[in-house]
């Protein structure tokens, strides 16, 4: 099979000749900011979702976008028509830029990337485990290429049998590396309120959630986890996944709850529809 396209810049070339320069602040300092949605089935649900986060998240960090929102949908969708993948994944990526002193930010790299889609290595049937990790990402409201504890943790993850970090502070849950968290106790959805990425799965869940539930919104401190009757995460990737272990805790009966069940199940029939 032939190299898929990708987009640099202002054009289009294999992916596997696409290269910037090594002064790229991306490299250096780790600046840049990045989005990433998935094609199912040749439709991008969410796309206009997406795309605000990218371009607020741009902006957050004070780099320019070098296209407008139609450009970008059509260089996207330009993508997925020469790529041929039907279910696949798209992500956007603005670097800091080429910069001399390795320091100061410059004209930002523009990338879109088109790779055929690999579903998580996990159990949707019998959930996963997470592990408590005590850290706040600076700036959780933009979407930045700074992944730090989730990759230098990966091999603790390995050794505990865990997929992500649940991250908290000062008692307070927020998020995984990769995901936000939901909590059910007593028929109650509820899900942190600030100091998280705002994820675009964790916004339709919540619509979707609201139909069939009472939902809330609001600071979520650690030890509720532990009392939860079920536990999930969303994501782009993951779309709803049970969680049933937190460290050493297993959550309720160890087992996917039903209303987590029942959400898998009506979020896959909602995106349908998006």
């Amino acid at each position: 099979m032939s190299t898929p396209l990708c987009f640099l810049n202002d054009h289009f070339e294999p992916f596997a000749c696409a290269k910037v320069h090594v002064s790229d602040l991306a490299l250096h300092r780790g600046y840049g900011v990045f989005d990433y949605c998935r094609e199912i089935g040749g439709k991008v649900p969410f796309l206009g979702d997406y795309l605000d986060r990218f371009y607020r998240s741009a902006a957050g960090l004070r780099l320019e976008v070098p296209m407008d929102r139609g450009q970008l949908r059509e260089n996207i969708f330009h993508l997925l028509k020469e790529n041929k993948y039907g279910d696949s994944g798209i992500k956007i990526l603005l670097t800091g830029g080429e910069t001399g002193d390795f320091y100061h930010p410059a004209k930002p790299n523009m990338m879109i990337f088109n790779m055929p889609y690999h579903a998580p290595d996990v159990s949707f049937d019998q959930g996963v485990k997470l592990i408590l990790f005590e850290y706040q990402r600076f700036l959780p409201e933009f979407k930045s290429i700074n992944y730090l504890p989730g990759v230098w943790l990966q091999p603790l993850l390995k050794e505990k049998g865990a997929v992500e970090p649940l991250f908290h502070l000062s008692g307070r849950l927020t998020e995984t590396a990769r995901a936000n968290i939901f909590l059910v106790n007593k028929g109650v959805v509820c899900t942190p309120a600030r100091d998280i990425l705002m994820g675009i799965t964790r916004k339709h869940l919540i619509a979707v959630a609201k139909e069939y539930y009472e939902v809330e919104v609001r600071d979520v401190r650690v030890e509720e986890i532990f009392s939860a009757d079920e536990v999930f995460m969303t994501g782009t990737s993951k779309h709803v996944l049970p969680v049933i272990q937190i460290d050493d805790a297993v959550i309720a009966n160890g087992s996917p709850g039903p209303m987590t069940m029942r959400l898998m199940e009506e979020f896959e029939r909602y995106i349908t529809s998006h």
